[in-house]
């Protein structure tokens, strides 16, 4: 606990705000579809192999982003990398989805043209892209995460 008492302010809400997106996009999920419309979206991811595959690592990358959150509370530098990383292969992911260069249409984004994408994009990612400022800009956060190698 004693460790907890000097984590800088910016790092501590962008770890909590990781979490925070990630639960409140659950409940959003579920408030939205309801819970046969959640059964009928898992249904439907789970068509084929490469539905059910985008499935699962959508899933593991909430996992991953999770304990990147813990581990930057810790001091961990890695954790900001990782999700650093998670993040570029979601917008990767999203981009090649989008405008249908790879595969299934999970999580993508529909829109008539490209600056509406990356208007939505943008949108979708706002909270990450202050998550990630957070981490990587505030001199105290700097100092935080060079201290504790």
């Amino acid at each position: 606990m004693r460790q907890l008492a000097f984590i800088p302010v910016p790092v501590m809400i962008g770890a909590t705000a990781i979490i925070a997106t990630r639960l409140l996009g659950f409940i959003l999920l579920f408030d939205e579809l309801g819970g046969a419309g959640v059964g009928d979206f898992v249904r439907a991811s789970t068509d084929t192999w490469l539905n059910t595959l985008i499935l699962l690592a959508s899933l593991l990358i909430i996992l991953i982003e999770c304990n990147c959150a813990y581990a930057i509370m810790r001091g961990k530098n890695w954790g900001r990398w990782v999700y650093l990383g998670c993040q570029a292969v979601v917008v990767v992911y999203m981009l090649l989805a989008s405008f249908e260069w790879f595969g299934p249409k999970i999580f993508s984004i529909e829109t008539e043209t490209q600056f509406e994408f990356l208007q939505a994009l943008l949108m979708q990612k706002l909270p990450d892209i202050v998550v990630i400022f957070l981490l990587y800009f505030p001199a105290s956060s700097r100092q935080f995460f060079s201290r504790r190698r």
